[in-house]
């Protein structure tokens, strides 16, 4: 993986698709985009493998980051994690609220339950997943991936303390048995503890990174056996929820118990076509993913905005009668604000709090 001025260009090019890659499969999941082509349509029915890519992505980001950072204490990873979260987060929050009261013509009404659930960060969606405490606040579903991205945070310093080989085995052992107990009773916890081992992977291939030593199959082979051991038991959970033909799984291939099993699956298959282009040395990377590498700096902007920004937006539609033109709009104006949230408000906000934090704390600038 290349390197250009400390950033991992490959990944940031990765995640910058990923991000679009999502509005474009909710334009098309919603019926605002329509096509007649079985493969357009095909190609753009992945939005939940793009969100199980960005935990990989994730968990290489943070302990490449991590272990890089001369300041390694709690405080200074936890607020950078915080302002990195909730500094564009709170700013979705209050544009979303404001968007849809004036489309509404009234100011909503709020769920302070789902509001609290959101801000603390234990929202998921519980038309796809069943015993979820809230839903993402205001319909915004893409939120539901920032509970776990959060609580992985949390839990990745946890565990920083042990030592790595010993802190795998407790990710490994912790996934087993949540993956068991989700055979009876799936819940936030136990899917938050399965979910960690995919976002483990990303570490583990990180951690071989930073050590100079070969990211190959064997070097992750544990990895990779856990992971079949914890879809295989998703398997065996469909087949006890009633699934029991081809059929009945694609069609419910969206909601528990079969997205559970889709989302480790991908996971599985993203890890082991990634190592096979490494040792093929990314051929065909620079035409392929390296252009989206410019999105990556509004790529969290977009994904946690574009819901209300574009595929909920209707303050347009009567004056804009072209669905097209008036998407292309919508569009343009999610990347002016995803811009202005990322490179401008965020990195504002976040100097001011640090530089304010250091005053009061009489630490050098």
């Amino acid at each position: 993986m290349s390197n250009t001025k400390g950033k991992l260009v490959k990944l940031e090019a990765i995640r910058g698709f990923a991000a679009l890659y999502v509005v474009i499969y909710h334009l098309f999941l919603t019926g605002i985009i329509q096509s007649s082509s079985f493969i357009v349509n095909t190609l753009f029915r992945f939005g939940q493998e793009a969100v199980i890519l960005f935990f990989v992505l994730s968990g290489f980001v943070i302990k490449y980051s991590h272990e890089r950072a001369s300041d390694k204490s709690f405080f200074t990873y936890f607020e950078k994690r915080f302002l990195r979260i909730f500094i564009p987060l709170i700013l979705v929050f209050l544009t979303n609220y404001f968007l849809f009261s004036y489309q509404d013509e009234m100011f909503l009404s709020i769920d302070w339950k789902q509001f609290f659930g959101n801000l603390f960060m234990f929202q998921d969606v519980g038309s796809l997943k069943p015993n979820v405490i809230v839903n993402p606040f205001l319909g915004n579903t893409p939120l539901w991936s920032l509970s776990y991205e959060w609580w992985f945070y949390m839990l990745f310093f946890g565990l920083y303390f042990l030592k790595p080989e010993r802190a795998t085995k407790l990710v490994y052992v912790l996934a087993v048995l949540s993956a068991i107990s989700y055979l009876f009773y799936p819940n936030f916890l136990n899917r938050l503890l399965m979910y960690l081992l995919i976002w483990w992977g990303g570490l583990l291939i990180a951690d071989l990174f930073l050590k100079n030593e070969k990211i190959s199959f064997s070097n992750l082979r544990n990895y990779l056996f856990v992971m079949l051991l914890i879809a295989a038991l998703l398997l065996l959970n469909v087949f006890i929820q009633g699934y029991t033909n081809i059929g009945n799984i694609v069609k419910n291939i969206g909601i528990h118990p079969v997205l559970e099993l889709r989302h480790f699956i991908f996971a599985i298959l993203a890890i082991t076509l990634a190592l096979c282009w490494h040792k093929l040395n990314w051929v065909f990377f620079r035409f392929t993913f390296l252009p989206f590498y410019r999105l990556a700096p509004i790529s969290y902007a977009l994904y946690i905005s574009h819901w209300f920004l574009v595929i909920k937006a209707t303050y347009l539609n009567d004056y804009i009668s072209n669905i097209w033109i008036r998407t292309f709009i919508y569009l343009l104006l999610c990347f002016v604000f995803s811009y202005l949230v990322e490179e401008v408000i965020y990195v504002y906000f976040r100097k001011l709090i640090v530089g304010y934090r250091k005053t009061l704390t009489n630490t050098p600038n």
